[in-house]
């Protein structure tokens, strides 16, 4: 039970090590590689862990199947897996001392949860100042596809949208419902204006017809009152000639809230994908 749970540990801080290299980075390798390449390495590390080169090993293996279909940023990749592994191991040694009088399983559990907290506010940190730090270039001009039918936006990505649709974690975008009513089907643009939450109705008064392409998205508003919404799967996005990834549009009422005279908001990760494709 010792070395599954070992296992499982190492597996989960090689991830987010991996994970914040692959995001900050903008290398954006697909999860599964990532997570195969934190499982290998985590089992190597526990099955060999009375060789020191197991570390070196296991290191190596890791790079190697994570960022294989990336051969062309593996150096790129090598430094900030490292940078962050001796970021997280200067986390680790500096709490050690306190979890002398504790068990060797408490203290392993209890570094990979503080390890990964802080490469994510760590990641957070670095996403908000890149983003900051070059607010006056992100209005972008783009070309939405909703339902087979395109429209033309003015979009401003915003370091504050960090919202996701909860299951697929996939980004999400606020745009005013006044520039989409001429392409959504106008029986679902009414039924979503219309729909309020109320703590038991979902999606069962929208036609079914649409329901695919539907899902309910918490938010919390400005007052920090947390609330869902409608969000609604885009067929595609386009900035220039490059696809947004995958992820849903929430319409909204107040198209004048929106920064710079913008249509609507994208979301912050947006940044980074445009970023890493136009230098890429």
């Amino acid at each position: 039970m010792y070395a599954e749970v070992m296992i499982v540990t190492n597996t989960f801080f090689n991830y987010t090590v991996l994970a914040f290299a692959n995001k900050i980075g903008w290398i954006e390798n697909q999860k599964r590689y990532l997570f195969l390449s934190a499982l290998t390495a985590g089992v190597i590390t526990v099955v060999f862990s009375h060789s020191m080169s197991t570390i070196f090993l296991s290191f190596f293996v890791m790079i190697a199947i994570a960022f294989w279909k990336k051969r062309s940023q593996i150096g790129k990749a090598i430094i900030l897996t490292l940078l962050t592994s001796v970021f997280a191991g200067g986390l680790l040694t500096a709490i050690a001392p306190l979890y002398d009088n504790s068990s060797n399983l408490f203290m392993i559990m209890n570094f990979a949860l503080i390890a990964t907290g802080g490469l994510y506010l760590l990641t957070k940190h670095v996403l908000h100042l890149n983003i900051t730090h070059g607010e006056r270039e992100l209005l972008y001009p783009s070309n939405v596809s909703l339902f087979g039918v395109s429209k033309e936006l003015t979009l401003f990505i915003d370091s504050g949208n960090v919202c996701t649709e909860p299951l697929s974690n996939d980004p999400v975008h606020f745009v005013a419902a006044e520039m989409l009513r001429e392409i959504l089907p106008h029986e679902l643009f009414e039924a979503i204006s219309n729909w309020e939450f109320d703590g038991r109705a979902g999606l069962d008064k929208i036609s079914k017809e649409y329901a695919s392409k539907l899902r309910l998205i918490p938010i919390a508003t400005i007052h920090k009152h947390k609330t869902w919404v409608v969000g609604i799967k885009y067929d595609q996005w386009m900035i220039g000639d490059q696809a947004l990834p995958k992820g849903y549009i929430v319409m909204t009422k107040a198209r004048e809230k929106f920064p710079h005279g913008a249509d609507g908001i994208l979301h912050s990760s947006s940044y980074f994908h445009l970023k890493k494709r136009s230098v890429g």
